[in-house]
């Protein structure tokens, strides 16, 4: 008899304080927790779904559980007269005890933990490491009352004997608990508007915000009767049943067709361990408007269907960001972190296996369908780059991909750095690259002379990131890669006798002075008489023009002045050094060797100057032609 009493006596209606811990949490989620106040919806349809899914598992393991009426879903309404959302679930419910326990606590015994470590990084003005660990403590429901003065939830457990409960709180220190009518499981939770927010009680604005953030939560969500989100989420089905149509449709949702009609690549993936995830990713057939910028980030981060970062920075390095998709996963919590996602191990488990998986589809492209994998180099290969300097990981397989124009290759084509290792002469040990402003300025680079004689090809390289990409690779394929313009070059060949020719190395050095860090004969020279080479360790002239860009203070390396021993001129001056060493026409033709050099690099130190000498030379040579005839 007592245990009946107890089943059929109905609690009284109840105020309860929140706690003093609690109620400041609270303040500081309504105030400053969420930049875009609409997530409020999200974060309540994502508490409905998981109330849905738990009835679902309930269910099959409680045989006396209370019934379920109807099909699993979420409905939405408003009355715009009343100014008010209506958020319905049919799912698990919660007893007195629980509304209590979950809805009167924030993140429960946490809370004094929470606002401990949040004011520590506050005072040390770590503002970005206290939001992000807001994410370990779960506070979503309480984002109603950033746009309502009131929230009400009238709510009945599917536990047998459980009665129906009214909870309601203006979020102001208090919460009442009251007994409810509710006949059947689920709970309604219904949010009196504030004054500034009543734009959300409309049909249309709330179908927005669903199609952003909820649009794949795995129930129906009715709005005023009508569904809003879609039947099923595309990538959690299996890659066979998915149709191209659909691939398309998707696609032009999430670019908004700044991408082109259709994706150049599907990358469609399930990972279940060490984390279960699924990804589609995409690779758009055109460049988006802001693919160079850096800190543009491509895809969107789903937990348990719901939509939790917008565009997710942490789900891909910079080298990837032409990519467009989403990632969903299990296994990441539903809580505040959707706002502000804290470094998370799993995160950075499926960003390695979506870089993975994408360049494993982009190699597969290269081999299979090379025409296609070139249209994907011209629009993206500059961003791909990228990663060869940024991401050691995968910095061979990203080197791999990477296509270059070569002194063999016609204007227009490229070739792989297999490719080009494969049909090295055998007599070739090193990977030759000239680093330049464009194909015809670098073709025509005196540097290319004695390699144009051997038949040694010579990677061309003129995007202003091929000069990281050499620097974060020294070889490849075991096969030292080497700068034509740097240090010293060896082909094999004979040196020929300069001995005759020491006085044209003394004159020019003593010439030039300190303008140059040595004179000495050249091995890459058959036809000029002079060229400009770094030395080894040092920026080349390329990399000084872009720091120079970058940065109109960057310094300048003195450079190596090579000339050609087999050049008449050089052979000319030392016969003339011999009988005036130091002349002012000794001077003229030394500076001249100097400025010649540099306008082969489209580089002259004083125009006027050089236009001076080069007159002065001319009436020289003319007057001799005279007197000669």
């Amino acid at each position: 008899m007592t245990n009946e009493a107890e089943a059929t006596t109905t609690p009284p209606a109840v105020e309860l304080p929140f706690q003093a811990e609690v109620q400041k949490v609270l303040a500081l989620v309504i105030d400053s927790l969420y930049a875009n106040k609409e997530v409020f919806l999200r974060e309540l349809v994502s508490n409905a779904s998981d109330a849905l899914d738990k009835a679902r598992f309930f269910q099959l393991t409680h045989a006396d559980a209370n019934k379920q009426e109807g099909e699993p879903c979420i409905e939405i309404s408003v009355d715009e007269e009343a100014h008010t959302v209506t958020i319905a679930d049919n799912g698990i419910g919660m007893t007195r005890d629980e509304v209590i326990e979950h809805l009167g606590t924030i993140a429960k015994s946490g809370s004094n933990a929470f606002l401990e470590q949040y004011s520590e990084l506050i005072k040390g003005k770590q503002k970005d490491d206290a939001l992000r660990l807001i994410g370990q403590f779960g506070v979503g429901f309480y984002s109603a009352f950033m746009v309502a003065s009131r929230v009400d939830v009238s709510t009945r457990s599917m536990k047998a004997g459980s009665e129906p409960v009214i909870w309601r709180s203006t979020g102001s220190g208090t919460f009442t608990v009251l007994p409810g009518e509710r006949s059947a499981p689920g709970t309604t939770i219904t949010l009196h508007l504030k004054d500034e927010h009543k734009d959300y009680a409309r049909a249309w604005r709330l179908k927005d915000v669903v199609n952003r953030y909820s649009d794949f939560v795995g129930f129906p969500i009715l709005i005023d009767g009508e569904r809003a989100n879609q039947p099923v989420a595309l990538w959690s089905l299996p890659k066979s049943q998915v149709t191209e149509e659909q691939h398309q449709h998707f696609f032009k949702h999430l670019t908004g067709g700044s991408g082109g009609d259709a994706p150049l690549l599907t990358i469609h993936f399930a990972v279940d361990a060490p984390v279960q995830f699924q990804a589609l990713v995409y690779v758009p057939e055109k460049p988006p408007f802001d693919l160079f910028q850096k800190e543009r980030t491509s895809l969107r981060l789903y937990a348990k269907r719901v939509l939790i970062i917008e565009s997710c920075d942490r789900l891909t390095l910079v080298w990837l960001r032409f990519a467009r998709g989403v990632v969903d996963s299990e296994d990441l919590s539903l809580n505040v972190s959707r706002e502000m996602l804290q470094e998370s191990r799993a995160l950075s488990q499926i960003q390695s296996m979506i870089e993975k998986q994408v360049l494993k589809a982009l190699k597969d492209l290269a081999e299979s369908d090379p025409e296609k994998y070139a249209r994907f180099w011209r629009m993206f290969g500059k961003v791909l780059k990228e990663g060869v300097s940024v991401d050691w990981k995968n910095k061979d397989a990203i080197l791999e991909l990477c296509r270059f124009e070569s002194l063999k290759t016609p204007t227009g084509q490229l070739t792989s750095l297999t490719a080009y290792v494969q049909a090295m002469p055998e007599d070739q040990k090193d990977i030759y690259y000239l680093t330049g402003v464009g194909r015809q300025a670098v073709e025509s680079s005196p540097h290319l002379e004695a390699f144009r004689k051997k038949g040694y090809d010579v990677l061309l390289l003129t995007d202003p990131i091929d000069e990281w990409v050499v620097q974060s690779s020294p070889e490849f394929d075991k096969r030292r890669l080497k700068s034509i313009a740097h240090g010293d070059v060896d082909l094999g060949e004979s040196a020929s006798d300069t001995a005759d020719l020491q006085p044209a190395l003394a004159a020019i050095k003593q010439a030039l002075g300190a303008r140059v860090k040595d004179v000495r004969f050249s091995k890459r020279l058959t036809d000029s008489a002079s060229c400009l080479v770094s030395d080894e360790g040092d920026p080349g002239a390329n990399m000084e023009r872009i720091m120079r860009m970058m940065d109109e203070r960057a310094q300048e390396k003195k450079r190596i002045l090579e000339i050609n021993p087999s050049h008449p001129v050089v052979k000319n001056l030392a016969a003339l050094a011999l009988k005036e060493m130091g002349s002012e026409r000794i001077n003229a033709f030394a500076e001249t060797l100097y400025d010649q050099a540099l306008l082969a690099e489209g580089v002259v130190e004083d125009p006027a100057r050089l236009v001076r000498r080069l007159q002065d030379l001319l009436a020289e040579a003319t007057r001799s032609a005279a007197a000669g005839t």
